[in-house]
């Protein structure tokens, strides 16, 4: 095992696609078409994502033993991502999303697979702890436990040991006592709408004053189509969208976040780093499935030059 590995602890599903002609109102019903399934998920999208520009994952989650998880799970390995550390609970249904593409933009429901607590071996928290990033959310970093060792006693421990966390909180689902998780974050990835919940009454400049007060080193708020904006406490980098013809979303902000923290293997340069994770988003949308993003450097490079923007010093960075 290298020390460059990262660590994606979360979600892998079958994505079931529908396209639905608009979407309905309360108590109505339509008929939807159903069009393909995807291995998909969001941290597992984001995994494949990672993977894809060659660098060493590891994937944690807990799943049944059935044939669906057998089929994710094997999706994952052909990606290389390896799979030693992923759970298995015969007691929990399949994992599986419904998504409902319409009017150019997606919907998704995730049924509650009801797991409360995903118990790790101390093997499995000091691999975790000898990782370069441990990429999660808090909806699935809260079920870890370790012994007599708490979700955030676990956070703790792999901060302390070098690990930095990586949070994507677009579909943040707050419960009462997840501020903890907030303070113990090096990067926090949000879209507009996670954002917003998290924010509450501050106003945007005080939210993201909020988070780096606590010692988040990097926050990052998307804007779909409109770009993006990169914070630290010594700059704000605003980078704008690209106009391209969509097909699904499906995955786009998994695209993001991964490529972005890709980007900071390469360069610690921000505005570099943001230019080409917002590629990356842009380029996955014209892409049907949940992982249209996942890509080489090189393919990524190709679509910004096609989109007119100068790439010699992405070059430099980006390819070996």
């Amino acid at each position: 095992m290298d020390n460059y590995y990262s660590f994606f602890v979360g979600d892998v599903a079958l994505d079931e696609y529908y396209q639905s002609p608009y979407w309905p109102n309360l108590k109505e019903k339509i008929m939807v078409e159903e069009i393909q399934q995807f291995c998909g998920g969001m941290i597992a999208n984001a995994a494949s994502v990672y993977a894809g520009y060659k660098e060493s994952v590891y994937f944690l989650s807990l799943l049944n033993s059935g044939n669906t998880s057998q089929i994710l799970c094997e999706d994952l390995r052909r990606g290389g991502i390896d799979t030693r550390y992923i759970l298995f609970d015969d007691t929990l249904p399949d994992s599986r999303n419904m998504i409902f593409l319409t009017e150019n933009e997606h919907t998704v429901f995730t049924p509650n697979l009801g797991i409360e607590q995903i118990e790790i071996t101390p093997e499995i928290l000091e691999a975790m702890c000898k990782a370069r990033y441990v990429y999660t959310n808090i909806i699935e970093i809260r079920n870890l436990r370790c012994g007599q060792m708490k979700a955030i006693d676990i956070i703790k421990t792999i901060r302390a040991s070098g690990a930095k966390m990586v949070y994507d909180l677009d579909v943040v689902q707050i419960q009462s006592g997840d501020e903890i998780y907030f303070e113990e974050m090096d990067i926090a990835f949000f879209n507009e709408v996670g954002f917003n919940v998290f924010r509450n009454d501050l106003s945007y400049e005080e939210a993201v004053s909020k988070l780096l007060s606590y010692g988040t080193q990097i926050v990052v708020v998307t804007f779909a189509e409109k770009g993006c904006k990169v914070h630290t406490k010594d700059q704000t980098i605003t980078v704008q969208g690209i106009p391209v013809e969509v097909v699904d979303v499906t995955g786009a902000g998994d695209t993001f976040c991964s490529s972005f923290t890709y980007g900071l293997n390469k360069t610690d340069d921000l505005e570099v780093v943001a230019n080409f994770a917002n590629a990356a988003g842009a380029r996955a949308v014209t892409i049907m499935g949940p992982r249209g993003g996942v890509a080489s450097s090189q393919a990524i490079i190709d679509f910004m030059r096609e989109k007119g923007m100068d790439t010699e010093k992405y070059r430099n960075y980006f390819i070996d």
